[in-house]
């Protein structure tokens, strides 16, 4: 007799919990929250899920005029009294790889560091320390601006040139378009906007459940 009580308690309170779940999906707030998720998760995959390119450069002026210098610079036999270095970086902070097959061809769109004219560049390369090693990449001028060719660029993977200078100029910006790649930008973005996005959406659903848990138990 105590267990068939037991048995039919159980499958009560198995029957009021699955009646519960049922309700809160069902009402206007568990609809909306299913409808929050599915706008997210289509977000993440058509836009996280992609490649993604992010750029920054960073300079440090190598010698100055200004200064009484010990020490001189030349490049290819060249002296300079005012030289810039800027590192130019390009990550890829997507979770797919990008291949260079999917970079816009030379003469269409191309990855590329867009040189300023005022900028009088004296010398540029790969920076092989910084570049990640698995990266088979080399540099192209054309029409005065360095096209960046690879053959993959992996997620978390960085490519790195340095440019030697004259002149300083905050206008050093990577432009070009490839498949699934909506632009290359300078933008905060990457994880921390993810983790971004997914603490709030917690912190949504998490005040949504416990005002319809509230107006239930009143």
């Amino acid at each position: 007799m105590f267990f068939k009580k037991v048995e039919k308690e159980e499958r009560r309170i198995f029957r009021d919990v699955y009646v519960a779940v049922w309700d809160f999906w069902t009402s206007p707030t568990g609809a909306f929250i299913l409808a929050v998720s599915a706008m997210a998760l289509g977000y993440y995959q058509f836009y996280v899920s992609r490649p993604i390119l992010r750029y920054d450069t960073n300079t440090i002026k190598v010698i100055s005029s200004l200064n009484n210098n010990e020490f001189g610079v030349s490049v290819k036999d060249k002296s300079y009294q005012d030289l810039y270095l800027t590192k130019v970086y390009l990550f890829n902070e997507g979770e797919q790889a990008l291949s260079g097959e999917d970079v816009s061809k030379i003469d269409h769109d191309p990855i590329r560091i867009v040189i300023p004219k005022d900028l009088k560049l004296v010398h540029y390369n790969i920076d092989n320390e910084e570049t990640t090693s698995a990266i088979t990449a080399n540099l192209i001028l054309y029409n005065g601006n360095l096209v960046l060719k690879f053959d993959f660029l992996n997620p978390d993977y960085q490519y790195v040139v340095n440019l030697l200078h004259e002149n300083n100029s905050d206008d050093i910006k990577i432009l070009g378009s490839a498949l699934n790649v909506n632009q290359v930008t300078k933008e905060f973005y990457n994880k921390t906007l993810k983790h971004i996005l997914l603490w709030g959406l917690g912190g949504l659903y998490i005040l949504l459940i416990a005002r319809y848990v509230m107006k239930k138990l009143k």
